[in-house]
């Protein structure tokens, strides 16, 4: 949505313009960054959570950050088009919002390979009486000790 628009004002080449640019780039990435430290960790059950946080981001990271350059040239040059980098991010940026709609919701509910937690004896009464029904706790993904092995 600002992406056209940051472009074209980067493109005036004056420090105000540049700047104005770079903050219609950066207002929407405030919205990413304030649900990535929540939503990360929802992804990957509690025994590998960071280490499939850490690898998914910074693989991410350096597949899609570190090759965007070239890309970027590439669709320059091969178009003639100063405006590609502003479609580039417009198409990641589908490409995110499709991403985030097939992404599970997590509020309310306990991690993934965590149990559930309460604050109160009648909170906990509550949630057991409830377990069965409860459309927020999913018994497949929880941790359960059978006893000794």
């Amino acid at each position: 949505m600002f992406a056209v628009p940051a472009f074209l004002l980067i493109g005036i080449g004056d420090i105000w313009s540049t700047l104005a640019g770079l903050a219609l780039i950066a207002f929407p990435v405030t919205f990413y960054i304030a649900n990535l430290a929540s939503a990360l960790p929802a992804l990957f059950p509690t025994s590998s959570r960071y280490g499939g946080m850490g690898i998914a981001y910074n693989f991410s990271v350096a597949i899609f950050g570190g090759t965007t350059p070239f890309i970027v040239a590439a669709l320059i040059q091969g178009t003639g088009n100063d405006m590609m980098p502003a479609y580039y991010l417009m198409g990641t940026s589908v490409v995110g919002a499709i991403a985030i709609y097939f992404l599970r919701e997590s509020a309310q509910r306990p991690l993934p390979g965590s149990m559930p937690s309460v604050d109160t004896q009648a909170e906990a009464r509550e949630l057991v009486a409830t377990q069965d029904t409860n459309p927020l706790i999913d018994l497949d993904e929880m941790p359960f000790d059978d006893g000794p092995s």
